[in-house]
């Protein structure tokens, strides 16, 4: 059986206003697909749908088994002004999503945390609080948050929003590392940037239609004049 995600005949109504219809695509399991559309398209839709914040209307979503799906949402979900370093906020990825800060970590917690931190080019800013981190730096570590739940599927909401172009780049660039063990869903308004990077891209407005090559995408975004690409 073939490991993917699979949206099979999606529906999602806001009461009578359906913001999602008839979706159907799969995402193949490794790689990055880029989550693109115009606002109010149904991006975030799709996206809270794959991790279980909402049910669909109608139609099933379907994952390979034991799937475990990371989320890093838009908005920082928690106060950043809590007293917590790098590594600690990167240690309770280690504890299914549970709010744990005082809890005994093992061995084995404390080497995936670090395993994350490397992964995301964090070294070095370990005990560092989070108070004190960039923009780009504190995304980085809520990515590595992410990572060290083990979650085979990372779920990112736009990442890149508010940063500048070199840090996005960065940002692009340490994400790309991680697709070669992991399906990558990155939502991004940045779209010329993005599908440069993806390796395939889902375009979302009302429904949502998969392009294996993104660049195929962006050459008709370009032809019609969306988004000032």
């Amino acid at each position: 059986m073939t490991e993917k995600i699979t949206f099979e005949n999606i529906r999602f109504c806001y009461g009578e206003v359906c913001a999602i219809n008839n979706a159907n695509f799969d995402i193949k399991k490794n790689g990055i697909t880029a989550f693109v559309g115009p606002n109010g398209g149904g991006k975030s839709t799709l996206v809270k749908l794959l991790v279980g914040l909402l049910k669909p209307s109608l139609g099933k979503i379907k994952l390979w088994e034991n799937a475990v799906i990371g989320y890093v949402p838009q908005v920082v979900p928690f106060d950043t002004s809590f007293p917590a370093t790098v590594r600690e906020l990167v240690l309770m990825g280690t504890q299914s999503n549970k709010i744990a800060p005082f809890k005994y970590y093992s061995k084995k917690d404390k080497q995936t945390a670090d395993e994350a931190i490397q992964e995301l080019s964090l070294q070095g800013l370990e005990q560092r609080e989070i108070s004190q981190l960039s923009l780009g730096q504190l995304k980085r570590t809520l990515i590595a948050r992410a990572l060290a739940s083990k979650a085979d599927i990372l779920v990112l909401d736009e990442p890149d929003e508010s940063l500048d172009i070199n840090t996005t780049r960065d940002l692009y660039e340490i994400i790309s590392r991680l697709k070669k063990d992991k399906t990558i869903i990155i939502v991004s308004h940045r779209i010329a940037d993005v599908l440069e990077f993806a390796d395939s891209a889902l375009y979302i407005r009302g429904t949502a239609k998969l392009y294996d090559n993104p660049k195929e995408l962006k050459e008709i975004l370009l032809k019609d004049g969306i988004f000032g690409l």
